[in-house]
């Protein structure tokens, strides 16, 4: 399983297995993914805006069965968001850009 960490305004390193991303969007200053595979990807610091997510499928019946199939962190540049996205089955990475 892949987690993103990040710094925030003040200096404290936080990762998603600490702090909900809504809690502490607004303050990041450094945005890294860690993959499941050992791999770091680092952002820029002191980016306007930085943004993470995931994809993921769940079972129609009940949703009991869901399964992360991506995970991604990005962003603004300009007009513009960069995605770098990791999947989590096969650890293939890309690179998204998204125009504003």
């Amino acid at each position: 399983m892949s987690i993103w960490k990040a710094k925030l305004k003040g200096g404290e390193e936080v990762s998603e297995l600490t702090h909900k991303w809504n809690d502490i969007k607004d303050d990041v200053i450094e945005l890294m993914l860690l993959t499941n595979n050992g791999q770091s990807i680092r952002l820029p610091s002191n980016a306007n805006r930085y943004i993470q997510a995931k994809t993921a499928s769940a079972d129609l019946a009940g949703g009991r069965n869901i399964q992360i199939e991506s995970r991604y962190i990005g962003f603004s540049l300009g007009n513009n968001i960069v995605k770098i996205r990791v999947n989590e089955s096969n650890n293939n990475i890309s690179v998204e850009t998204i125009y504003g």
